[in-house]
């Protein structure tokens, strides 16, 4: 895929700042103005009591397996707050759903031993069937996770042991409403979700205006996030060829290109 520039063009980013700056960075990059407006919030789970209990005994565990970078940041940080060593996890096998996972997972740890080309919960249990029957794998998870990478990994004949490593939560319809304004008056070109949760917050705070996307490109970092959008009555403009944050920066400019 060619690389166009971005002058001129405005793009909105609905994750935080700080979560992963590779995205903005290779947007402004591009020349993007990149306005944030964070859909959503990663906060600890209410307890950790299950993800600590499981981080004490990781010689139980054939596999450990990440289906976010979010889930290995909270996991590496459980592990510092038990005074247990991140080097620790190197010890059982590591899995990733994808490349961003695979990365927080090499500069934290190690690089993974298996991450499938298709990054989806789905295709990362078909990847780890052949090798988890009868073994006992760790999957550190969103609270309000999709379940079919444990499911996929039960039907395999694993024992998943799936501990709440960190929840998400809506921000503030407040902090979204000027996101309605820039859209209603045309002064958007893109908006950008790496997460469903993130494009359901935003139609959340948007609520009857939430057909406002419609006037800009919405771009997403893969096909679970894009069926969110369409389920919010949002058309998909923009979809890498494969998840990653500089992918997408480089879909968004090969369907844009700069402002005329």
């Amino acid at each position: 895929m060619g690389s166009f520039r971005l002058d001129g063009r405005r793009v909105v980013v609905t994750r935080a700042p700080g979560a992963d700056d590779t995205l903005p960075a290779r947007l402004r990059d591009l020349g993007a103005e990149v306005l944030h407006f964070p859909a959503i919030a990663v906060v600890p789970p209410a307890s950790t009591a299950g993800l600590d209990a499981a981080l004490r005994d990781l010689r139980r565990y054939a596999w450990v397996i990440f289906a976010s970078a979010n889930a290995v940041e909270f996991t590496v940080a459980r592990l510092a707050a038990l005074g247990i060593p991140a080097q620790t996890l190197a010890a059982p096998r590591l899995a990733a759903v994808g490349p961003a996972t695979a990365e927080a997972l090499r500069r934290a740890v190690r690089k993974p031993d298996l991450v499938p080309a298709d990054a989806r919960g789905e295709a990362l249990a078909a990847a780890l069937a052949p090798e988890v029957k009868g073994v006992c794998v760790l999957v550190p998870r969103a609270e309000e996770g999709r379940p079919e990478l444990t499911d996929g990994l039960a039907q395999a004949g694993a024992e998943v042991v799936a501990p709440v490593a960190y929840r998400t939560v809506p921000a503030e319809a407040e902090s979204l409403r000027p996101l309605g304004d820039l859209l209603e008056q045309g002064r958007v070109d893109a908006v950008v979700f790496a997460s469903p949760s993130a494009v359901r917050s935003v139609a959340g705070a948007l609520g009857a205006r939430a057909g406002l996307l419609a006037r800009a490109a919405v771009a997403v970092i893969g096909p679970t996030t894009a069926e969110a959008a369409r389920q919010a009555g949002w058309p998909v403009a923009i979809r890498p060829p494969y998840p990653g944050a500089g992918a997408l920066a480089e879909a968004i400019g090969h369907r844009l290109g700069p402002r005329a």
